[in-house]
Order: C-alpha cells, then sequence, then structure tokens
C-alpha cells in the first residue's frame, strides 16, 4: 500500500492464495487471486506510442496458476500462467523455467517469459530470455556466468563473474560485462563492455 502526502491511495496490491499443495515429493502447485489499485500522478508511457494519462484510475484482478517440481531432482520445471485485467485492459503472462545439474558444481538455468497486452490505447508483446550457468570448480574457486535477452530494449547482455577466494575472508574477484543491442537485419552491435575487479582482505586480530 502507498499513498500521497494527502493520505489518498496510489497503489494498493493483495496477493490471495486460494490453493496451496506442498507434496512429499517436494514438488508445488497453487493458484493466487491478485487484486490491486493504482492512480497515476503523471503520464505512464507504458511503451513507445501508448501512453496512460495522469489522474486515471485502475483497479484490477489477475489470476496466477503455478506449479514447480521438486529442485533435488537433477531437471526441474517451474511455469506460471497469470491471467487477467491490466489497466485500461487486460494481460496474459506466460513463464517457464528449466533447471539442470548434471553433476554437482554444476548449475544451469534456462528462463523464459512472455506477455501479451491489450490496452484501450493500443496492444503489444514484450519477451524475456535468461541463461545463467553457474560453475564450481572446488570449494575456493566459482565462476558465474548470465546472459539476458529483452524485447523491450532490444540489447542482450553478458555478465561473467570469477571468484576466488584465497582463504576465507580473502576473496579475489573478476567482472566482465558486455552488453549489445539489436541493430538492423536481426544483427547484433556492441552497445558496452567494461571489467572490473576486486580484491577484498579481512585482518583479524
Amino acid at each position: 500500500l502507498q499513498a500521497d502526502s494527502r493520505n489518498r491511495i496510489l497503489t494498493r496490491r493483495w496477493q490471495l492464495t486460494v490453493l496451496q499443495l506442498d507434496l512429499h515429493s517436494g514438488d508445488q502447485f497453487q493458484v493466487q487471486v491478485i487484486p490491486d489499485y493504482e492512480r497515476l500522478e503523471r503520464d505512464f508511457r507504458i511503451r513507445e506510442g501508448i501512453v496512460l494519462p495522469v489522474g486515471n484510475d485502475y483497479s484490477s484482478t489477475r489470476v496466477r496458476i503455478e506449479g514447480t517440481t521438486a529442485t533435488r531432482r537433477p531437471v526441474s520445471i517451474g511455469s506460471a500462467l497469470e491471467v487477467g485485467t491490466f489497466y485500461s485492459g487486460d494481460r496474459r503472462e506466460v513463464t517457464l523455467d528449466v533447471t539442470l545439474r548434471p553433476r554437482p558444481g554444476l548449475f544451469v538455468s534456462l528462463e523464459g517469459e512472455w506477455n501479451r497486452v491489450a490496452l484501450a490505447e493500443g496492444r503489444f508483446s514484450t519477451r524475456l530470455y535468461r541463461a545463467m550457468v553457474n560453475t564450481q570448480v572446488n570449494p575456493w574457486i566459482s565462476l558465474a556466468n548470465n546472459v539476458q535477452y529483452d524485447s523491450v530494449s532490444g540489447v542482450l547482455g553478458w555478465q561473467s563473474r570469477f571468484r576466488w577466494i584465497l582463504r576465507p575472508g580473502n576473496d579475489l574477484y573478476f567482472v566482465y560485462t558486455h552488453n549489445w543491442i539489436e541493430g538492423a537485419l536481426d544483427r547484433f552491435l556492441t552497445l558496452d563492455r567494461r571489467a572490473a575487479s576486486k580484491l577484498t582482505y579481512t585482518h583479524r586480530f
């Protein structure tokens, strides 16, 4: 709940769980009803060419159905469907993620999110993809990689982080980040890239 200086409600959101199953296997399933309210203090450009005007207030109710399999398995899957009203129209959101643990010390996660939004002011859709690959070489050395793309910004980003625990409390980090932007003919052009390193040292006395 958020209010303005005159104590008028700006946003209000509830998450009501109407059904939840937690199985002995570790699998889970739940159904939620999500009512919310929002009053705009300024024009809201929700997408290029689509603007919701200041002063409008919106009440919406969405239903979310979500299921996940136990994470203890070598392959686990989670998925969710959320549908209902959204501002002046409606929205459908679908998410899917697959997690792989082929061996100890190796973790792979693939995620996708798709949205279809239909408003009185216009229609649009969005896509988000993410991949994470984390490797624990030994208790002291690890490498984490995160790759993400979203269709709104058209940016494909990659971050790689190397960590070496020289000894507990003394860590060496190296981080590399590279971003590409989607150009003409579906080609990706380098937007920026940077690298950084950090050494942390703990002195005990």
